[in-house]
């Protein structure tokens, strides 16, 4: 598979995949090779079921994978020293006495809580998610597109008895196919992902949430108003 998209449009250019996943609400625009399975009728699964049936002609009279341009679109990076805030926002999950996982919380707050993210309209933030549960968490922001700039492993236990953040391991930079425009990003557990975003369009309320549905049920979901 050549992947040449992600959320919001073309990769600087393509990447080749053998494996990926994808999380809810996120998006990859991918190209196929069906060369050696020329003839044959094939199906793309979903656990036991067939979701979806390609039939592949004897022969091809479209254009190779190997003939891609090598680079798609100009996709500059957005330079952390244009960013005037960063915001830092923590994931966190409740339980009940049986362990069970019954609340998820941004910022330790309810959606019906008071707002307090208010970005100004045509500046750039950086926000990074502190991921204190046990679950990758796909946080999609409405109104905007940002970029990738991060991910980084921290001390959980640090952070909740002391309540410092303390790194355990390197800097990880995006993964090639996450090096363009986004939407939806996955917060891995026990890691700090950071994203830079310009707030471009109309001010206004708006929100932010994981994009599992269980989650952002319970309040996993929290409002964000752009000031002009």
């Amino acid at each position: 598979m050549i992947q040449i998209g992600s959320d919001q449009g073309l990769l600087a250019t393509p990447v080749e995949q053998k494996f990926f996943a994808l999380a809810p609400a996120e998006r990859a625009d991918l190209l196929i090779d069906f060369t050696h399975l020329a003839g044959q009728t094939i199906h793309l699964r979903t656990g036991a079921f067939d979701i979806l049936q390609f039939r592949v002609a004897n022969q091809s009279s479209s254009t190779p994978l190997h003939s891609i341009p090598k680079t798609l679109r100009t996709l500059p990076r957005t330079p952390e020293s244009s960013a005037t805030l960063t915001r830092t926002i923590t994931l966190n999950e409740y339980q009940d006495r049986l362990q069970n996982p019954m609340v998820m919380l941004i910022n330790n707050k309810h959606w019906h809580d008071p707002t307090t993210e208010f970005p100004k309209l045509n500046t750039t933030e950086i926000w990074e998610f502190v991921n204190q549960t046990e679950d990758t968490h796909p946080m999609h922001i409405h109104l905007v597109r940002f970029q990738i700039l991060d991910r980084r492993t921290f001390d959980q236990f640090e952070l909740m008895t002391s309540k410092k953040l303390r790194f355990r391991g390197p800097v990880e930079p995006p993964a090639p196919n996450e090096m363009g425009w986004k939407d939806t990003i996955q917060c891995p557990a026990g890691q700090v992902t950071r994203v830079i975003i310009r707030f471009e369009g109309y001010p206004g309320k708006y929100l932010y949430h994981c994009h599992i549905l269980e989650h952002e049920a319970n309040d996993m979901m929290r409002p964000f108003e752009v000031i002009a």
